[in-house]
């Protein structure tokens, strides 16, 4: 991808359109896994399992209902006294903040594409959590042979992740450009220090 494309992603009408993409392909998918993976009844613990293998063990369908966060952690669980709806728009609220502060801050596009693949993931799943109080997953990815399966998740999932990764991508970037510019910005050695060079 050449500069002038990449600086394409830095503008405020693709950030706004990235967004909605994938808050759109979220809940499109979601619906079409609880519509065709099975019904919308919680069953047991957290999932209804109708799991269609779409790659044999590697990747598998099937609805789970998630009470935590992304890949069922449970941040909650720091402020009990808090229903977890409240807790985490309260969260995504702090985190939305945080984001978009970044993304004005920070020209980079890396940068401002991660902040706008986290926010969408995390307003994503924020929509379950007000429409049925639980986050809807549905993909399990494993290994062909092993037992343990990564914890199921979603697009929203898949958008946080794939965030944090640029975000920290970009940063470094951001870093070694600040590093390379100190480093071909140092002020010529004075006249002392010169004489004291010369043995």
């Amino acid at each position: 991808m050449t500069r002038n494309k990449l600086n394409l992603l830095a503008r405020p009408m693709v950030s706004v359109g990235l967004l909605l993409a994938v808050l759109i392909l979220d809940q499109a998918t979601k619906l079409l896994a609880l519509n065709f993976l099975g019904d919308s009844v919680f069953m047991g613990h957290i999932r209804s399992d109708h799991a269609r293998r779409i790659l044999g063990d590697f990747v598998w369908l099937f609805v789970a209902y998630n009470p935590g966060a992304a890949f069922s952690m449970t941040p909650q669980s720091l402020l009990p006294f808090l229903p977890p709806t409240v807790f985490f728009v309260l969260l995504t609220s702090v985190a939305g903040w945080f984001l978009v502060r970044l993304w004005i801050r920070k020209r980079d596009p890396i940068v401002r594409t991660g902040a706008v693949l986290v926010l969408s993931g995390a307003l994503g799943n924020l929509i379950d959590r007000l429409r049925i109080t639980h986050v809807v997953d549905f993909i399990s990815v494993g290994v062909p042979g092993v037992t343990w399966r990564w914890p199921t998740f979603n697009i929203a999932d898949s958008g946080i992740c794939i965030g944090v990764c640029l975000l920290l991508w970009g940063e470094s970037r951001l870093q070694s450009r600040q590093n390379h510019r100190d480093a071909h910005h140092v002020p010529p050695p004075g006249p002392e220090e010169t004489q004291q060079a010369v043995p």
